[in-house]
């Protein structure tokens, strides 16, 4: 009973800070220096200060230090640092914008960093039980690419109330269930603390995460990406049948931010747009155009994660890990095809009247 309180404590305090901070920040003489503005190609009809990444920031690592410290600074020092230097970043940018080329040059240095000397790398794959081990050089390359791509696909979805949040919490709940091999405590403390931030930031929303909070969040994301991947022979896990599931799995839990992007930075490249400009191609911006509601797109792409989670653990064991991210892509193309057919609709309906 001590050891089980001992192992939810951490969560509950990070829990009651998060809360408490994001509290604090919501007040006006603290929120006036974080106020992200309407109009434009935003998609919020008031202005809302968006400094909730201090709360998660502070909720999650701060907390985990407390209890674990020791541990997390012998084991994954440079991983921390790059929380805490994604983290600044965004808060800066929160605070006095950044142009594109700066922050993902910066980005950029932080995730070199880690990669290069926290030796954080992809070093290897399974693929139907078929076992391959990267050259260095391509492993650091492939990891950087990784690590960059996955922490601005989840910075992309952060423009509906809820929504970064309930992915980033979707993703840290599985890492829990299937055991990742990091800090119980600290993913642990991650998942309360953005069970508490969602209070605020759910629709509608006081309070937005800001890139403070959608860059750290997606970085972490991305770290523990490879970490899990890179457990394929070093940790036996009962939830799944077999090591090569591990692939799926992280496909699944973050399919949206995947999606998304890839869907907006084709559609920009098809459309000879900006890659960086901000605009209203993103899947969700679509889905509120054709009338869904804040809660309702997050509740969909809740309910999709777990249809397709299912069928990670009941249909991947069936009919194999090709069929089955062949499947997938098929699934997520139907989507697109869906979004553009109804968009065209709704403009040609708006044209008439």
């Amino acid at each position: 009973m001590l050891q089980l309180l001992l192992y939810f404590l951490p969560a509950l305090l990070a829990f009651a800070i998060t809360f408490a901070v994001a509290k604090l920040l919501c007040q006006p003489k603290l929120s006036s220096y974080f106020i992200d503005d309407t109009g434009g190609k935003k998609l919020h009809k008031k202005a809302i200060p968006a400094s909730g990444g201090i709360a998660l920031f502070i909720g999650i690592v701060i907390t985990a230090l407390i209890f674990e410290g020791s541990f997390l600074i012998q084991n994954h020092l440079y991983v921390i640092i790059g929380f805490a230097a994604m983290f600044l970043l965004g808060l800066v940018d929160d605070l006095k914008p950044l142009g594109w080329r700066s922050k993902l040059a910066l980005q950029f240095a932080i995730i070199f960093f880690v990669v290069l000397i926290g030796d954080l790398r992809l070093e290897s794959v399974i693929l139907e039980h078929s076992f391959y081990q990267m050259p260095y050089y391509i492993s650091a390359s492939i990891s950087i690419f990784l690590l960059l791509f996955l922490t601005n696909a989840f910075n992309f979805i952060d423009g509906v109330d809820g929504l970064a949040t309930t992915v980033a919490l979707l993703f840290f709940l599985g890492l829990l269930y299937f055991k990742t091999p990091f800090s119980g405590i600290f993913l642990m403390c991650a998942a309360a603390s953005l069970f508490a931030f969602r209070r605020f930031n759910k629709e509608p929303a006081q309070l937005f995460m800001g890139d403070s909070g959608s860059l750290f969040l997606g970085f972490m994301c991305a770290v523990f990406c490879i970490l899990f991947l890179e457990a394929d022979l070093v940790i036996s896990n009962i939830r799944l049948q077999s090591y090569q599931q591990r692939l799926p799995v992280m496909t699944v839990l973050f399919w949206y931010p995947v999606f998304d992007t890839a869907r907006v930075l084709l559609l920009r490249l098809y459309k000879r747009k900006p890659l960086f400009k901000r605009d209203k191609l993103h899947s969700y911006s679509a889905l509120l155009r054709l009338g869904y509601s804040h809660t309702q797109i997050v509740s969909l792409i809740f309910l999709v994660t777990l249809i397709l989670l299912g069928g990670v653990l009941f249909l991947e064991p069936i009919i194999g890990l090709w069929f089955f991210l062949i499947l997938q892509i098929m699934v997520l193309l139907a989507l697109h095809i869906y979004l553009d057919v109804q968009i065209r609709n709704f403009k040609k309906e708006t044209k008439r009247n």
